[in-house]
């Protein structure tokens, strides 16, 4: 992807309803300046470090600790539901089955409930891409 992709795949994960910026998250502005985010409040609006400018900054989702924190909010946003991200199937982890997506090439969030496999929220061809069409699609 290029570096204008990330940044629209950032602003897209911005935009969704269940997005909040996390401690540890790395935002990047224009022209290169970046910040590391702070502890912040349940709201994600205050706290000891203010979070980046919503109107200027995104997500560099490419950055692992960003994107843990984006898997965080998947989880939160698909409440009791398992879920786990694959790379081109989806293994449910509690019998160990495998399901071979033909249609996605990439990466996938797919979910369970207890024993039953729930099906995919999201797909992408990179892991950071299935997570925020996870995020979009969340109720």
């Amino acid at each position: 992807m290029t570096d204008q992709e990330w940044q629209d795949l950032g602003r897209r994960a911005v935009a969704c309803k269940h997005w909040r910026w996390l401690p540890g998250m790395l935002a990047r502005y224009s022209g290169g300046a970046w910040y590391r985010t702070g502890e912040v409040d349940t709201t994600g609006t205050h706290g000891s470090v203010r979070p980046p400018n919503p109107r200027s900054a995104w997500p560099d989702i490419r950055d692992a600790a960003t994107l843990g924190c984006l898997l965080a909010l998947v989880r939160e946003a698909w409440p009791n539901v398992v879920i786990w991200v694959a790379r081109d199937c989806a293994v449910d982890p509690l019998d160990d089955a495998e399901y071979m997506l033909d249609d996605v090439e990439g990466w996938t969030v797919c979910g369970g409930c207890g024993d039953d496999y729930v099906g995919c929220f999201g797909s992408g061809k990179t892991e950071a891409e299935a997570l925020v069409a996870a995020l979009e699609a969340a109720p």
